[in-house]
């Protein structure tokens, strides 16, 4: 009967993780799209990166003592709320004909201090639900219930958005299917976990930063990661592609959305079947490589089945590199520090995925779209 629960449990959060990562991508296409379309400024496109990345940066560590002093199933019910309350802001506001670029901005900071709280409790959740001797596979099998969300998300994004020519009806849409994956995971039972009940000082804020600094192997692969995707991220400038470069439309941009997605889950049911055992570092190393290629490949295309392919292959290279840090990040952290040390790794993601937008509009605005993503793959290879 214990068994049962657990595994009902464990089949609610992941269709709660589904519905909340198919809304926030929707949502994704959306905005891209809409802001794009206002003054036609890629750099436009970098701003909406550095409004998520600014409070994830300033917030992540206060998120990771929320969550380890806390309860994490609440932490996440509540910040999930205002995050639907926010796109509500969005659709309500589209429809009156108020969505400016500045409301934009604030609205996503607003969802950026959001993330910068539940993605910690999100991360540590995880051990709470599975066991610890099944870990390594539920992170695989998470991360390819992630990829599939964001496969399926962004496609259909781009078809609402195309079919409805309304943001505001996608923006709804992307609220709804939140909304009901806060209701999964409202019954979700979960294991209670240790909490902190030390006074927060100053030194306990940045303890999940030194426990990171003292173990070189999970600092160096979440750091590799970081500066990767930072030069060689080109999703920021997909809108640019698909409305100047490949002419596709918003339905070609949430394909092209899906296609890095598309690769990743292909890798990463492939390490949730055959885990990967020994010389992870060699390999880590070798698809960061990959990745650079394929970004550098992605960037000089103006095929539409070519930019599909390199980006399918960028996306796959990358996840081997998402489970190696995300392993290594739950085991190599203690029960208790796990939302500290997870919030950590919320802001290395953030700099490479947030940071990286702004960086590739700021480089688009100065040397135009592809020398941008272009640059960044070649960086992402020297790194």
């Amino acid at each position: 009967h214990e068994r049962g629960l657990k595994m009902s449990s464990i089949y609610l959060y992941l269709v709660s993780r589904v519905l909340t990562t198919v809304a926030y991508q929707i949502e994704s296409i959306a905005i891209g799209w809409q802001v794009y379309a206002i003054r036609k400024d890629p750099l436009d496109l970098g701003w909406v990166g550095l409004a998520q990345f600014i409070p994830m940066l300033v917030f992540s560590l206060w998120g990771g003592q929320l969550a380890d002093r806390f309860e994490r199933k609440k932490i996440l019910i509540y910040c999930y709320l205002v995050w639907v309350l926010s796109v509500v802001v969005m659709a309500i506001a589209t429809a009156m004909g108020q969505g400016t670029l500045s409301l934009f901005l604030v609205l996503l900071f607003v969802q950026g201090t959001i993330r910068a709280f539940s993605n910690p409790a999100a991360h540590a959740f995880v051990t709470q639900v599975v066991p610890e001797k099944e870990l390594k596979r539920a992170i695989a099998l998470n991360a390819s219930i992630w990829q599939a969300s964001t496969i399926t998300g962004p496609m259909l994004g781009g078809i609402l958005y195309g079919i409805l020519e309304k943001p505001e009806w996608v923006y709804a849409v992307a609220a709804g299917a939140s909304f009901l994956g806060i209701c999964f995971l409202s019954q979700v039972s979960a294991t209670s976990h240790e909490k902190i009940k030390e006074k927060l000082t100053l030194k306990n804020l940045f303890s999940g930063v030194e426990y990171v600094r003292s173990k070189p192997v999970l600092l160096g692969c979440i750091s590799l990661d970081l500066f990767a995707v930072l030069f060689g991220g080109a999703t920021a400038l997909l809108p640019a592609y698909a409305s100047d470069i490949l002419h596709v439309g918003p339905k070609g941009l949430g394909i092209l959305r899906a296609a890095p997605a598309i690769g990743a889950i292909f890798t990463s049911l492939w390490l949730s079947r055959w885990p990967m055992k020994q010389r992870a570092g060699f390999w880590l190393f070798i698809h960061v490589v990959i990745f650079g290629l394929s970004t550098i490949g992605f960037g000089l295309s103006h095929v539409m089945w070519l930019s599909l392919l390199m980006l399918f292959i960028s996306g796959a290279s990358d996840m081997v590199s998402v489970v190696i840090r995300m392993t290594l990040v739950q085991l190599a952290s203690p029960p208790a520090m796990r939302g500290r040390v997870s919030a950590v790794n919320s802001i290395f993601i953030s700099a490479s995925n947030e940071l990286g937008e702004f960086e590739s509009g700021m480089t688009a605005g100065w040397f135009g779209v592809v020398p941008a993503v272009v640059i960044g793959g070649l960086g992402s290879v020297v790194v």
